[in-house]
């Protein structure tokens, strides 16, 4: 029966579509028979549990390779002789990994590339089958499981099984469920395991042997409303056999390319619905994957085993922190990555911005803007458009930046509040909230994203704006023509240029920090006994340090500073730190039960293993009555509306934009096409001016020239018609995102689908093909006519 039963695993390991899957299991007299398959879990309602898992295909493979990680990492504790569940275990992840393959601080860049990819032949992930319909198998040389075993470890659901091994990923008991629904049809998973034959228990009588199975879903029977999931096990059994070793699916490879396991875990998904990255494993699949693992416990190596030529077959995908370290010099603008320190809600989190050369940032990351990870696995995410909200002023760096909020620290209560089980998605909550505002304020304030902002547009539109000046007064004689149009759009301050003045003078000559900081005090000007007011509706507020110590004192590897800060006799909760050129800017929020009258006092301390003594500083914050006046214009704000009303008063005006023409041999350069119409960067605050850009090549505006053109008439005029038209319809959007409205129009457009810039952009492409028939037409309408 032993050797029947290989024959049936080697054929199923082997098969390359559901159908021959179908086939052998016909042939052996398993599919069609109903007792010979037992409930996934041994759970009826199984669909509940595997069906809400990923809504991705990637972030469920993901879970494979986490469960494999986990495997590898249990195996080696288990080979030193130490219970999991220990106190002698490594108490993290990053323990785990420095004790037990020398991977300082966790971070896979410090064993170099010959020493990860060895250590990558631990976990696999292999392509076989069709370009179109590819089968996907991941290994792992960990733990392994024997058939006794596996109905309890492999095929349970909702188990306590790592709930207690302080160094693992996996502790729901379910993530591994996620990829079956995107397994072909029947959504099929072959899955075969060995213990380890170190670790294995002398009383199992199953402990050498191979065990396999087959998961698939069913129909819902009569009477029920959900599929079920069951997997093979005639007499309620695993099916098992005897050998050495088994060699991977090796697709149009040479056999001997093919990795071998003498123990560990194989799985194996059929026609895998891998939803637009069906190309090389080692491309498109492995830059996701490095995305949703930035930082993995092991490195994995890919093996594209189909029909593809001319590339290299395989890859060890170490995760995108080692991508982005490696890469830095040729994708990643200097000075980046900016790392800071927060405490939100008093949970501690790591937030490292890095800023792209232009046109890099696309294989790194797709839609994503802001990644959240927790050991080292991305739970959720921002999109790009968060950059260029009213709140956080960096749209024209938008395409060009990725934050990563490291949020490993957090509480286990506050790891459970923000993400949700399947690791994908973030909750909504007081402290995703909380989080999003903390996030907004350090962007919007980064000095090094303001210059590169600053850099980018000017590369954008100086030489242009000269251009622009008789544009923009013409746009504001058409709106003083119109009573309607004044009134939504009374003027404001002119911006002449939309640029930050040129520093001049002499050049500053550049910082050098020490290793070790002899000082880190604050600038006198917070130092008591000076007291400092801050009004108590301005609740946050800043003091700078400045210290001899270098950039990234607080965030290296080796002997870090570590930066704590009190409020009267308690930890302060909401908190951020930058250290950049000998200057320490620490952003503080009010404790939430601040009242007019209060002194707060804090304590700045600084402290790593090697100082004799720790840096102290004390300031206090003295709160005083709150302040009306408005710090952009140095008038008065218009006091609240009554109750009647409600709401406060709108900003009465709006200031003209800059408007810069572009052609077609500039699409390229602005990212249009021919259907493009109007595209607007910047915020409208004085110190991100709106700039238009407007496409005068747009299909529809060159088709109404043709005609327009054989009546003799005059091109100029039909070209300012659109331009203009273009303008005010952006005009009139933009006015819902000032300061006062700005949180409205994050609901508006940023939540479900576009920030109000790409909402101006969308909106124009769609109406330009009417916008010039529609003026012309209703224009030549009379009375009668209507």
């Amino acid at each position: 029966m032993s050797a029947s039963n290989k024959k049936l695993c080697l054929g199923l390991l082997y098969a390359e579509s559901e159908q021959a899957v179908i086939s052998l299991l016909k042939y052996y007299g398993y599919w069609d028979d109903d007792t010979a398959w037992r409930l996934y879990g041994d759970i009826e309602n199984n669909w509940s549990t595997i069906g809400n898992q990923q809504s991705h295909p990637v972030a469920a493979m993901v879970e494979k390779l986490v469960n494999s990680i986990d495997a590898v990492l249990m195996r080696e504790c288990l080979q030193r002789g130490i219970p999991v569940e220990g106190f002698d275990a490594p108490q993290s992840i990053k323990e785990a990994q420095e004790e037990f393959f020398g991977i300082r601080n966790g971070n896979l860049a410090n064993i170099g590339a010959i020493n990860r990819t060895q250590l990558a032949q631990n976990i696999g992930l292999v392509a076989t089958g069709g370009k179109n319909n590819p089968n996907y198998t991941v290994f792992d040389r960990g733990e392994g499981q024997t058939p006794l075993s596996m109905p309890d470890t492999l095929l349970s659901l909702s188990k306590a099984n790592k709930l207690r091994i302080p160094f693992v990923q996996g502790k729901f008991n379910m993530g591994g469920t996620g990829a079956l629904p995107y397994c072909g049809k029947n959504n099929l998973q072959l899955v075969i395991s060995r213990r380890c034959p170190e670790i294995a228990d002398p009383d199992d009588p199953t402990a050498s042997h191979w065990g396999f199975t087959v998961v698939r879903r069913q129909d819902p029977p009569e009477g029920a409303r959900s599929s079920i999931f069951t997997y093979l096990a005639p007499d309620n059994k695993i099916l098992s056999f005897d050998s050495e070793e088994l060699r991977l699916p090796h697709g149009y490879r040479e056999v001997s390319r093919a990795p071998q396991l003498k123990w560990g875990t194989i799985i194996k998904m059929f026609e895998y619905k891998m939803t637009g990255l069906k190309s090389l494993v080692t491309r498109r699949l492995y830059e996701a994957v490095s995305l949703a693992l930035p930082q993995p416990g092991l490195p994995v190596r890919f093996y594209e085993f189909r029909n593809f030529s001319g590339d290299n077959p395989e890859s060890t995908m170490s995760g995108l922190r080692v991508r982005l370290e490696e890469d830095k010099s040729k994708n990643v603008e200097a000075g980046f990555p900016i790392p800071h320190r927060l405490h939100v809600l008093g949970e501690p989190m790591r937030l490292a911005i890095y800023a792209f050369k232009k046109g890099r940032a696309e294989s790194y990351r797709r839609n994503e803007g802001i990644i959240f990870t927790i050991n080292g696995q991305t739970h959720g995410s921002f999109s790009k458009r968060f950059f260029s909200r009213h709140n956080v002023r960096m749209s024209y760096v938008a395409d060009s930046i990725l934050a990563i909020v490291d949020a490993t620290n957090i509480s286990a209560r506050a790891r459970e509040d923000l993400s949700l089980n399947n690791r994908e998605r973030l909750r909504r909550n007081e402290l995703y909230t909380a989080i999003e505002r903390k996030l907004e304020e350090i962007i919007r304030n980064d000095t090094a994203l303001k210059a590169l902002r600053e850099q980018r547009r000017r590369e954008a539109i100086e030489g242009k704006l000269s251009d622009s000046k008789p544009l923009k007064e013409v746009l504001n004689n058409i709106i003083k023509k119109s009573p309607s149009l004044a009134a939504l759009f009374i003027t404001g301050k002119d911006l002449s240029n939309p640029f930050k003045p040129k520093r001049v003078g002499p050049k500053k000559d550049e910082f050098i920090g020490k290793q070790r900081p002899e000082f880190f005090r604050l600038f006198k000007k917070y130092r008591k006994p000076r007291l400092n007011e801050r009004p108590i509706n301005r609740r946050q507020f800043r003091v700078q340090f400045e210290t001899d110590a270098v950039d990234d004192y607080f965030d290296r590897e080796i002997d870090p500073g570590i930066f704590e800060l009190r409020c009267d006799d308690s930890e302060a909760r909401d908190y951020s730190l930058n250290l950049r050129d000998g200057v320490a800017t620490l952003n503080i929020g009010m404790p939430h039960n601040t009242k007019v009258g209060d002194c707060l006092t804090y304590f700045a301390r600084v402290s790593d293993e090697l100082l004799f003594e720790p840096f102290v500083n004390e300031f206090e914050i003295a709160v005083t009555d709150a302040d009306t006046s408005d710090s952009r214009s140095g008038g008065n704000r218009k006091p609240p509306a009554g109750d009647d009303d409600g709401d406060r008063e709108k900003p009465d005006s709006m200031a003209m934009p800059e408007i810069v023409e572009v052609r077609k041999d500039e699409w390229k350069k602005y990212r249009f096409h021919e259907y493009s119409a109007l595209d607007v960067k910047g915020s409208g605050t004085e110190d991100d001016a709106y700039v238009f850009f407007i496409n005068m090549d747009n299909l529809h505006l060159k088709w109404e020239l043709k005609e327009w053109l054989a009546q003799n008439q005059e091109p100029k005029l039909l070209q300012d018609r659109f331009k203009y038209a273009m303008v005010l319809m952006g005009m009139a959007i933009l006015k819902e995102t000032t300061e006062e409205a700005s949180k409205k129009a994050d609901t508006l457009f940023d939540e479900n689908g576009l920030a109000p810039a790409e909402y101006v952009a969308k909106f124009t492409s769609i109406v330009a093909p009417v916008i010039l028939p529609m003026i012309q037409t209703l224009g030549d309408l009379d009375s009668e006519e209507l």
